[in-house]
């Protein structure tokens, strides 16, 4: 027998029939409510929906026909099957049993087997048909997300193809001219070799993108001492700082615990999200990188992270566009046409999540971003 329902409603003005009925229900391990009248079923109904209604026909007030349309007419309570139990042996009662909307027929007096064998049967009919409207949600869904998907990567597919054009088309010209007219090359050949360094960039980025996905990102794991390291990031920038005419602040404990990580991989994340912070950051505004240690609490308690957080006084990013900064295929307004199709966040999070490490960002627009990342030390 299928596990039991969680409800079975009975419903008789006759006391006797009642207790007869939710007996042998109950020796079946079925859970069993009784009320004596369809008005009584209906608005027990309507509290706590059941699996599945017994119902005798012939009531004082409102008869078993009547409840039974009242129960279609609702909504909450349409597809509840209901099972009629009457002494009318009528064949035109039996009919009218289920133009009402009853679902099956038992006479009176009944025999205790038909009545399990059919509201077994009712009972997993009502549980396939859940099951199945589950399913078809979640294939609805799944469908709906692939087409959202398939529509992302269309759009990022086109961005890549006119990101790629622009350079190209410069070092078509450059080529064209190396052989026809050498002082045109000589004038342009400095923005050839950018566009080429641009095309190859962005050819990297997105294989680096591929391997993440593919979980096939190498990483070379060695110990490292972090402050040593992330002088070196800072010290690339204080000179980007002051060309930029921006506020650079640095600030970090003296003792940090050694990292077990790719160094180069993590170097490029950190300056990644440094970078981003100069770019969205007008003249006269400030970048600040904080280095501390997270002692974990609760489940946590005995871990520690290196916490390095970067905030600038930038623009921000539109809430709603925060829980897209890290996909690769979905643009933000806040990248600039200038930027390409701006993978290096997406980028960013992949070299941090394969270091079991974590990232995340807080921005309000006007007053600009935080960008914070934890490793496991």
């Amino acid at each position: 027998m299928l596990v039991p329902p969680s409800d079975i409603l009975i419903v008789d003005d006759n006391p006797a029939n009642l207790d007869l009925l939710a007996g042998l229900l109950r020796e079946h391990k079925f859970k069993v409510r009784a009320v004596p009248s369809g008005r009584m079923a209906l608005d027990a109904a309507r509290r706590n929906p059941p699996e599945l209604v017994m119902m005798d026909i012939t009531m004082p007030g409102m008869n078993g026909y009547e409840a039974c349309e009242a129960m279609r007419r609702d909504p909450g309570l349409a597809d509840i099957p209901v099972i009629f139990i009457s002494a009318l042996d009528d064949p035109l009662d039996k009919v009218r049993a289920f133009q009402v909307g009853g679902r099956d027929y038992v006479s009176k007096p009944f025999h205790a087997e038909e009545v399990i064998v059919r509201v077994e049967h009712q009972v997993r009919m009502v549980r396939l048909q859940k099951e199945l409207k589950t399913q078809n949600d979640n294939l609805l869904d799944a469908n709906l997300k692939l087409r959202e998907m398939n529509t992302l990567k269309s759009n990022f597919t086109a961005m890549l193809v006119h990101d790629i054009r622009s350079p190209m088309t410069v070092v078509g010209i450059a080529l064209g001219a190396a052989h026809e007219d050498p002082g045109l090359f000589a004038v342009i050949r400095p923005q050839a070799q950018a566009s080429y360094v641009k095309i190859q960039n962005l050819l990297e980025e997105m294989l680096e993108v591929y391997r993440s996905e593919s979980g096939q990102m190498p990483f070379e794991f060695a110990a490292f001492a972090p402050n040593p390291w992330l002088e070196k990031i800072v010290s690339t920038h204080r000179h980007l700082a002051a060309t930029g005419d921006l506020e650079f602040q640095y600030q970090a404990a003296l003792e940090l615990p050694d990292l077990v990580g790719d160094a180069s991989k993590l170097e490029r994340a950190v300056t990644n999200l440094i970078t981003n912070a100069f770019k969205f950051t007008p003249r006269g505004g400030a970048v600040r990188v904080e280095v501390s240690v997270d002692h974990g609490a609760g489940v946590e308690s005995g871990l520690r992270w290196l916490r390095v957080t970067i905030t600038d006084t930038g623009r921000g990013i539109p809430a709603e566009e925060l829980p897209f900064i890290f996909d690769p295929f979905r643009q933000t307004r806040t990248q600039d046409s200038t930027a390409g199709v701006g993978l290096g966040l997406a980028i960013v999070q992949r070299i941090i999540a394969g270091h079991k490490g974590r990232i995340s960002v807080n921005s309000q627009v006007g007053f600009g971003t935080t960008f914070t990342v934890q490793l496991p030390c």
